[in-house]
């Protein structure tokens, strides 16, 4: 036991406490600096970059964030050409700045410098001493971040990839929703209660992924639910039955033309009567039952049925005018450039208040998809609305995204809450005009302006 352990202490390197260990990666960064540089960004592009790519650098997260905030505490003029972005800061600065813990932040720096996003260099004899920012002729001490300058093109190859790859996953979701309104209008049709609980499921499923496969996979179960109800659509019908239609329960007792008529019994027909032109029987009670699937499957011949469009959208038929929205949200006022926007404007100050009021630029895209950007500006003036009432919403984005789920399954009802805040808009100006306050201080649109609908 003795000799082995000798042995594999014979064979450890020699290394001593505080010394860092140098692997081929790191030596090969080191001597990477001595080559002309492939291109020189700034400091606003290199955050940029690594902030869109924090969770696909070859580090950890953890890592990445580390690298962002060195990053950002160096100058800008660093970047420029000539010049060497360089931390001179000691361990328990960079902890100050981070909140990590010292081994957190060693096991950092050490995933940096083994991917060659920075080169770390030490003081005398190898030692990692207090840091220093040198005089002329003088060896810095610290880490120096012109790495970052040699990895550029790999990170804009990264950066263009993972563009693909959104741009990838942005269309299987529009093919999926799309494919949802089919589905639901199909299954709504036929009365078909699972199919309509599978679709909400597969659309549930594809806010919550970004992974192609997953994605791909819930797409073929939506195409295989519009083609099985296409198939039950599309089944082929029997012939009308030429056999003239009997009443079983009076087959014995009356002839057939004397047999009775009655809700219970069904229609009395018969080829005797002699004020018809014709003496055909038109069997429409036999084929009748047929018929009407018939119309089930082909569903609304037009959109002339406006209230079942209306249905099935969050705002149910509401119509309001700009005016209106401008008066229930007084923050969308400031973002708006004229008294009367139009719909399009409304929905660019909308996109500029979600960022405001708390909604993610992804929540929002989300919401464009699933809901439509004029629902979706809806449900930010709601929002914003409700936030200036005194409402307490803790965490807005997931209450954001809880009403996109809502409108994905169709139980979302803007309009209820449009007149919730119509009447205490009303309320509001009523109690104004008794304090003596003019209506013109309180009202938005001008005594000539005209209200458009939305």
């Amino acid at each position: 036991m003795e000799h082995s352990a000798q042995t594999q202490r014979a064979q450890a390197p020699c290394t001593r406490r505080g010394r860092r260990r140098i692997s081929e990666a790191m030596l090969a960064a080191r001597d990477e600096l001595t080559t002309p540089v492939p291109a020189e960004p700034g400091k606003r592009d290199m955050l940029n970059m690594l902030k869109s790519l924090r969770g696909v650098l070859p580090v950890s997260r953890g890592a990445a964030s580390t690298l962002i905030i060195m990053v950002e505490k160096t100058s800008p003029d660093a970047w420029t050409a000539l010049e060497t972005p360089f931390i001179y800061a000691h361990n328990t600065t960079l902890m100050s700045w981070t909140g990590l813990s010292r081994s957190t932040l060693q096991r950092h720096i050490r995933e940096l410098a083994e991917a060659r996003l920075l080169v770390p260099q030490d003081g005398r004899n190898g030692q990692r001493g207090r840091r220093w920012q040198a005089e002329e002729g003088q060896t810095q001490v610290g880490f120096n971040l012109a790495s970052l300058r040699y990895r550029w093109p790999d990170l804009l190859a990264l950066s263009a990839e993972q563009r693909r790859l959104r741009q990838r996953v942005s269309f299987l979701r529009d093919n999926i929703a799309s494919l949802n309104d089919t589905v639901r209008a199909q299954a709504e049709t036929l009365g078909l209660e699972p199919i309509l609980e599978q679709a909400v499921g597969i659309m549930r499923s594809r806010l919550r992924t970004v992974q192609l496969g997953t994605l791909e996979g819930l797409y073929r179960e939506m195409l295989a639910l519009s083609a099985a109800l296409a198939g039950q659509c599309a089944e082929p019908e029997s012939g009308p039955d030429n056999a003239p239609v009997e009443n079983a329960v009076f087959s014995t007792s009356y002839p057939a033309e004397m047999r009775p008529m009655g809700p219970q019994n069904g229609a009395h027909y018969t080829d005797t009567k002699n004020i018809q032109t014709s003496k055909k029987v038109d069997h429409v009670a036999a084929d009748g039952g047929i018929r009407i699937e018939r119309m089930r499957c082909e569903g609304p011949s037009s959109g002339t049925d406006r209230s079942s469009v209306y249905d099935r959208t969050a705002l149910r038929g509401f119509k309001g005018t700009a005016t209106f929205y401008l008066e229930i949200c007084s923050s969308l006022r400031d973002l708006c450039s004229t008294g009367r926007p139009s719909a399009e404007q409304l929905i660019e100050a909308a996109e500029y208040l979600s960022g405001q009021v708390g909604v993610t630029c992804h929540a929002w895209s989300q919401a464009c998809v699933v809901l439509g950007r004029l629902q979706a500006a809806v449900a930010v003036i709601v929002m914003a609305s409700r936030l200036e009432r005194g409402a307490v919403i803790r965490f807005r984005d997931a209450y954001f995204r809880s009403l996109i789920e809502r409108g994905a399954r169709n139980t979302l009802f803007l309009d209820r809450s449009l007149y919730a805040l119509r009447d205490h808009r009303t309320r509001e100006v009523g109690m104004l005009a008794e304090a003596g306050v003019s209506m013109a201080a309180v009202s938005v649109q001008g005594p000539k302006m005209r209200a458009s609908w939305i």
